[in-house]
């Protein structure tokens, strides 16, 4: 019985299928026909060539904040010469071992870049844009802003 009910008006839906490639690994297809495989590390019955779901969702994370972030500042007519994310996210040792911490450092370089503007942006995004960070309680993710000085190349 499904006791959820749907809202009458909804953002387009999305659709995800996974093709088991053997032991424990799937593979996804997505848009482009890109695909990507899942697979766990050999101690948990897989050959470790691949993303593990939780991996992914820290992938997810970061990939959901670069891609808005990227888009606001083309907006907003700001140089950015390049911007990379590293992502950390501490896990809980208890099944089902969910995050506890996550911290995305964005690292930008760009002539006339101004931290506070950056750091406005990427809140910005946390707070209102990125779907993955919707999903995910609240005080969670810690998001850190650094200017990279050195000349990108």
């Amino acid at each position: 019985m499904d006791t959820m009910t749907r809202p009458t008006e909804t953002f387009p839906g999305m659709d995800a299928s996974l093709r088991w490639a053997g032991d424990v690994a799937f593979t996804a297809e997505g848009m482009g026909g890109a695909t990507v495989r899942f697979d766990q590390p050999a101690d948990e019955g897989g050959d470790g060539l691949g993303f593990t779901p939780i991996q992914m969702q820290l992938h997810a994370l970061a990939a959901c904040m670069a891609t808005t972030v990227v888009k606001i500042l083309k907006k907003q007519r700001i140089d950015v010469v390049s911007y990379r994310i590293e992502a950390h996210g501490d896990r809980d040792a208890e099944l089902p071992h969910p995050y506890t911490w996550i911290v995305l450092t964005h690292v930008f370089a760009g002539p006339s870049l101004r931290r506070e503007s950056l750091e406005h942006v990427v809140a910005l995004v946390d707070e209102k844009y990125c779907s993955i960070s919707a999903i995910l309680p609240r005080g969670l993710v810690e998001n850190r802003v650094c200017l990279d000085e050195r000349t990108p190349g």
